[in-house]
């Protein structure tokens, strides 16, 4: 397969896990990894990688359609943004000690 095919192969596949997860309430990953794993042999390693964009990227969407039409708490969400940050750091420097 073409690196060119392949690109258009893996944008709708993602296009598609995006549509149903969003509809589903699930998140892409969950139908992005094994496409990619199984039927596109693509590294797992890579494939966590690109659903981890893809959650960033869903994210951020939906927040800032949250925070336009006044429906997030901006005081919970600070909160939540600081542990969520600790917890990555602390994650990230346990996952280098223990591997």
């Amino acid at each position: 397969m073409t690196p060119f095919l392949f690109t258009f192969v893996v944008l709708g596949f993602s296009v598609g896990a995006g549509l149903l997860g969003s509809l589903l309430g699930i998140g892409g990953g969950l139908i992005l990894i094994p496409v990619l794993t199984l039927l596109l042999k693509v590294d797992i390693h890579y494939a966590v990688g690109a659903s981890i964009v893809s959650v960033i990227a869903t994210s951020s969407g939906a927040a800032a359609a949250y925070v336009r039409e006044r429906m997030a708490n901006m005081r919970v969400a600070m909160f939540l943004e600081l542990a969520t940050t600790a917890g990555a750091l602390t994650g990230a420097f346990l996952s280098g000690r223990v591997g």
